[in-house]
């Protein structure tokens, strides 16, 4: 028997699907993170055929096998520039390839039920894929990054998604120690690109993987 909660979640995703669709996002459910997977495996890679692929940062990428399922692929070059091994330098330059692969799979900080994306980037890269360059973005998105509007998506943005970014990768940023946002002026501040996209261009361009689950930050 479907709970209030369940009922809840399931119609939020709807609505969020429908106003993504209206706005030439092409946009799908999936009940977990491990069938959204699938869903890319099994049919975005199929249809797109891509010869390259690269990823944005995100903690939903890296809670998923998709790095490693994309890398199995024969004929598939993955650019991971999340690899921790990798150098500063080198992270770098992979990040300027990934902006010309034909798939670029990320998250977003917030969607909202109007349809829109809201993140922000502190070196610009994800928001610049996802803006133009790979010829297909997709996008896994939990339940918890919808939002009511842009206002909420970006206090969601600056006092969850970026100080709990912070945390996590070890930067003594203000927002770090006390979970708010400062409008800081740290030199490894996170919150330096913001981009609002209202539509996707061409159509369809941007796949929304929506994910009846609580998934990243």
């Amino acid at each position: 028997m479907t709970t209030p909660m369940e009922k809840y979640h399931l119609t939020r995703l709807e609505r969020v699907k429908k106003t993504l669709t209206d706005h030439f996002f092409h946009a799908t459910i999936h009940q977990t993170l491990g069938q959204a997977e699938d869903y890319l495996i099994e049919t975005i890679v199929p249809e797109l055929a891509p010869n390259s692929a690269g990823f944005g940062g995100s903690a939903t990428l890296g809670a998923s096998k998709l790095v490693a399922r994309l890398s199995a692929i024969t004929g598939l070059t993955v650019i991971d520039r999340n690899d921790p091994s990798l150098t500063p330098e080198k992270r770098n330059e992979l990040s300027r390839q990934t902006l010309l692969t034909d798939l670029f799979v990320c998250s977003s900080n917030a969607v909202t039920v109007d349809g829109e994306l809201v993140n922000t980037d502190k070196l610009g890269n994800r928001v610049a894929a996802l803006s133009y360059g790979p010829k297909k973005v997709a996008l896994l998105v939990g339940r918890n990054k919808i939002c009511n509007d842009v206002h909420q998506a970006i206090s969601r943005i600056r006092n969850v998604a970026t100080p709990a970014n912070a945390i996590r990768l070890g930067h003594d940023t203000p927002c770090s120690k006390t979970a708010k946002c400062h409008d800081c002026q740290a030199p490894n501040r996170l919150c330096c690109t913001t981009v609002i996209t209202h539509r996707s261009t061409p159509p369809g361009r941007v796949h929304v993987l929506l994910i009846n689950e609580e998934l990243g930050f």
